[in-house]
């Protein structure tokens, strides 16, 4: 059986049970591109190694190793294969991750260098899109791949609340929106022309069709030099567009913090507009910046020199 054959057939039975598996169909067809198209038996341990050193990061690397193990386990117990060229040593990662916190600041610098990264003809994105994909992330928390797969049909005519289907962990919700992000919303569909692609899609690229997440990334990475923003706490991950969604969560509860709310019964409001399934997923995106730090210690200490809780 060729290499391909067998990653198709595998793909077809997950998705046969009701897995999407679209990530990972994605990482096994380009581990057979990276390979060729050999006979399953034919590959070699060290392909399979090399293809999983080519990870971006220590996190990619484990994933791809647990996938393609998973995949390997299942063609020989099937005995299309003599025995798995998996490598031993599984890719270690770092024990903690520490999102990058944007500082309104650097939010608008941002916003303010798209239209020089996007200058460029080749560009997938107008420098217009990417801005108000960016103003919208940060904004109203989404995922990436929320926002890339929101359709017109999915916002209300007011613009004051989306419907987010197809996410994360099988659900969807319903998310409210402030007033400036239905304008923000509302100025950009005035830009569009629905009737000229049958791509429904709210963010399209120049020629009207969805956008990837990869160009987006790479769009993100080309943005973030022209900014000038770059970590230096020695972490080996420059700030993502995904840390918008954590700049928004903290961002959140230090206005909540300066405005005197009860945050703790605040905290599961806020996880279901995240579209976690428990409080446990929102703790992680809760890092304790020196703003939201100050923000706690100072209600702690007018609660322990007054004791009249949440500003009162």
């Amino acid at each position: 059986m060729k290499l391909t054959e067998a990653i198709e057939l595998h793909i077809a039975r997950k998705q046969s049970a009701g897995s999407r598996y679209r990530d990972a169909s994605c990482t096994l067809r380009a581990f057979a591109r990276s390979v060729g198209d050999l006979q399953l038996r034919e590959v070699t341990p060290a392909a399979v190694k090399l293809f999983i050193d080519g990870g971006l990061s220590a996190n990619v690397q484990r994933k791809r190793h647990c996938l393609l193990r998973l995949f390997y386990e299942y063609w020989v117990a099937r005995g299309e294969v003599l025995s798995s060229p998996m490598p031993s040593a599984i890719p270690k990662v770092p024990k903690t991750f520490t999102p990058y916190i944007y500082s309104r600041v650097e939010i608008q610098q941002l916003l303010d260098a798209t239209f020089l990264s996007q200058a460029k003809s080749w560009c997938a994105m107008s420098a217009q899109t990417f801005r108000t994909l960016l103003l919208f992330l940060y904004g109203t928390g989404l995922r990436l791949g929320e926002a890339l797969r929101l359709e017109h049909r999915h916002v209300d005519p007011a613009g004051a609340i989306v419907r987010v289907e197809q996410t994360k962990f099988y659900k969807s919700r319903l998310v409210p929106v402030g007033p400036d992000v239905s304008r923000l919303l509302a100025q950009h569909f005035a830009q569009q022309k629905p009737g000229d692609s049958a791509c429904q899609n709210v963010f399209r690229t120049k020629s009207s069709e969805p956008i990837e997440m990869q160009t987006v990334d790479l769009s993100f990475r080309r943005l973030r030099r022209h900014a000038g923003i770059t970590r230096h706490d020695f972490t080996t991950y420059q700030p993502r567009v995904h840390d918008l969604r954590h700049s928004f969560a903290v961002h959140r509860l230090v206005a909540w913090y300066q405005q005197g709310r009860d945050v703790q019964r605040l905290l599961p409001a806020l996880s279901t507009y995240l579209g976690h399934v428990d409080l446990s997923g929102t703790q992680r995106y809760l890092s304790m910046t020196p703003e939201l730090l100050q923000q706690a210690s100072d209600r702690y200490e007018r609660y322990a020199l007054t004791g009249v809780p949440y500003g009162r």
